[in-house]
């Protein structure tokens, strides 16, 4: 086999919008409604948070659509920053050619987002409500679903024992 087999091809260098798309999947939130399916911020959202921080005019949805799927290759270092700025990680991030610590953050960012599709998607899905409800509780709250739980479970063991009725 030579060094210019297909097999021993570097691997693929993630373009702008895959580092993109991918921290904004790593942000998505939890769908109120729909267990196991994540939200991820929107074009609007994320334009506004930019411009809020930098003032208006700063990047318009479009721009930010146009740059997710891949119609805008190269974006400014500028924008690039601003960007890398939102995700509050260093412009390297969006470099081709980063450094070796930038790859191992987008390699993290990866792992947690596989992480978190494997585990939301092994959970059934009224566990997944029951978890994502009890964390909008207070602490007492919690510690209240806690002792309802733990006396659902004697009450059903009490059942299993004594049979049908």
């Amino acid at each position: 086999m030579t060094a210019d087999s297909p097999d021993q091809s570097p691997p693929s260098v993630p373009s702008f919008s895959d580092v993109l798309n991918l921290l904004l999947r790593a942000q998505a939130r939890a769908h109120p409604n729909r267990p196991g399916e994540f939200i991820e911020p929107t074009n609007t959202e994320i334009a506004d948070a930019i411009n809020a921080k930098h003032g208006t005019g700063t990047i318009t949805n479009e721009h930010i659509r146009r740059l997710r799927n891949g119609q805008v290759k190269s974006p400014s270092v500028q924008m690039a920053s601003v960007l890398a700025g939102f995700f509050q990680l260093p412009l390297d991030v969006f470099n081709a050619t980063g450094s070796e610590t930038s790859r191992k953050v987008m390699e993290e960012v990866q792992r947690f987002v596989d992480a978190r599709r494997q585990s939301e998607s092994s959970e059934p899905p009224t566990v997944a409500v029951l978890a994502r409800t009890t964390r909008r509780l207070s602490p007492r709250g919690q510690a209240r679903v806690v002792q309802y739980a733990e006396r659902l479970r004697e009450l059903e063991a009490m059942e299993n024992e004594t049979g049908p009725a």
